[in-house]
């Protein structure tokens, strides 16, 4: 009876680990999450070839024209990384924030039954523990990088599970806000020798603390793994920017600023993001996501639908409508549900739907399909009309330069009737 109950508990440590870390028949027990694919001969996230997305989409720019593809070894990966990021932080989890779990308003500070809690995570637990910070970026000589951030994410499985199996995992993303150069690490939970929970430990508070080896040492190689590792594209969650946000997460507030959450938070200003992943073109990992010109979920940032509809929705613990837009949740359920049929059936049979890459490096935003299209207004051709083509238009007046595009009314003057002009296209 004692051997049945250690096997059940073992088991059920596996469902805090990626699909993709699974073999046939864990792959088969957890078919809740994830679905075997017979194609690759992996395990994957239910719906992963979902919508047409599966397909590697070539870009006709791709930044820095950085095609190597992204390294087994996490060291070669760093150094794959560090030209446009510098060199990973050494992750302490007592350094980072915890993420509060509550229960009608009141923070408690004890594991609460899945779905018992008022923001469970994704998978719908409200496990304590878990800790998140955000870290500055730093060259090889300790120099800092102010426009490269690092995010790293310590996340709790439960103290039980943690005691019993080793149960923990740990994550790590850098962004350069400048260029859009993004690298993923992870330490994944419930699988193989779990060394990483040797160097963990929960404090006295129930919170995950202890340090990992540093970038450059052989533990460090065997404790994170690249993407490369389970053949994983991180974009197709990851895909409107770096970083993933929903209202458990969120709970962690910067303590200079508890009006920022510890995740940054670029979305909100994101149509323009730069964003691609070092090596990730190389690995043919595509970070294309569904674009509906004037969609009003597409007013502030590019689109996760692989996130939405496959993880958050298909799941249920965490809803797209019952959190977004922030403002006020629910209220863009058509839009949404725009998006979500395109998603389905594939831009390629959805009318004035589209693949869109975003700009990274030297390389703009693109938007497959729509190069064939009269954008009228589109002055600085990133196939959106907004302000900043009212801007460069100013620009041209009071410069008194002449670009052909902006001379909407074709009367060879670049002037305020052009500004009119291009006002009533936004407004229209």
């Amino acid at each position: 009876m004692i051997f049945k109950i250690l096997l059940k508990i073992i088991s059920i440590s596996f469902i805090y680990s990626a699909c993709s870390d699974l073999d046939y028949n864990l792959c088969l027990q957890y078919s809740e999450y994830c679905e075997w694919n017979n194609e690759t001969n992996s395990c994957q996230d239910i719906g992963e070839n979902d919508g047409g997305n599966n397909d590697y989409i070539e870009p006709s720019c791709i930044p820095f024209d950085q095609t190597d593809p992204i390294p087994i070894n996490t060291n070669d990966y760093v150094n794959m990384c560090m030209e446009y990021l510098g060199v990973p932080p050494t992750v302490d989890c007592g350094d980072g924030v915890h993420i509060p779990i509550y229960v009608n308003g009141e923070e408690v500070f004890a594991d609460q039954p899945a779905g018992f809690c008022d923001d469970p995570d994704f998978k719908g637990t409200c496990n304590i523990g878990s800790r998140v910070g955000r870290v500055e970026g730093i060259d090889i000589n300790g120099n800092t990088i102010p426009e490269v951030v690092w995010v790293f994410f310590c996340r709790s499985a439960g103290q039980v599970l943690f005691e019993q199996t080793g149960a923990v995992s740990v994550q790590m993303i850098g962004y350069n806000t400048e260029n859009g150069a993004t690298c993923f690490f992870e330490s994944p939970d419930a699988i193989g020798d779990n060394i990483q929970s040797q160097y963990l430990y929960y404090d006295d508070s129930g919170f995950l603390d202890g340090t990992l080896p540093s970038f450059g040492s052989d533990e460090f190689d065997q404790i994170f793994h690249s993407p490369s590792v389970s053949n994983t594209n991180c974009m197709s969650c990851h895909t409107s920017d770096p970083f993933i946000h929903d209202p458990w997460l969120d709970n962690a507030k910067l303590p200079t600023d508890s009006s920022q959450t510890v995740v940054p938070k670029y979305e909100y200003d994101g149509i323009n993001l730069p964003y691609f992943a070092v090596g990730g073109y190389g690995s043919q990992y595509s970070n294309a996501s569904i674009h509906i010109e004037g969609n009003d979920c597409l007013s502030c940032h590019r689109s996760s639908m692989e996130l939405a509809t496959s993880t958050f929705d298909a799941l249920g613990n965490v809803v797209v409508n019952e959190f977004m837009p922030p403002y006020d949740p629910g209220s863009l359920i058509d839009p949404y549900n725009e998006l979500i049929d395109c998603w389905i059936d594939g831009p390629e049979n959805t009318e004035d739907c589209y693949w869109m890459i975003p700009p990274g490096g030297d390389c703009e935003t693109e938007i497959i399909g729509f190069e064939n299209i009269d954008f009228e207004g589109d002055i600085n051709n990133d196939g959106i009309i907004d302000i900043l083509d009212i801007i460069l238009v100013i620009n041209l007046i009071l410069s008194f330069e002449y670009l052909e595009n902006s001379d909407l009314n074709s009367d060879g003057i670049i002037d305020i009737l052009d500004i009119i002009l291009l006002v009533n296209i936004i407004l229209n």
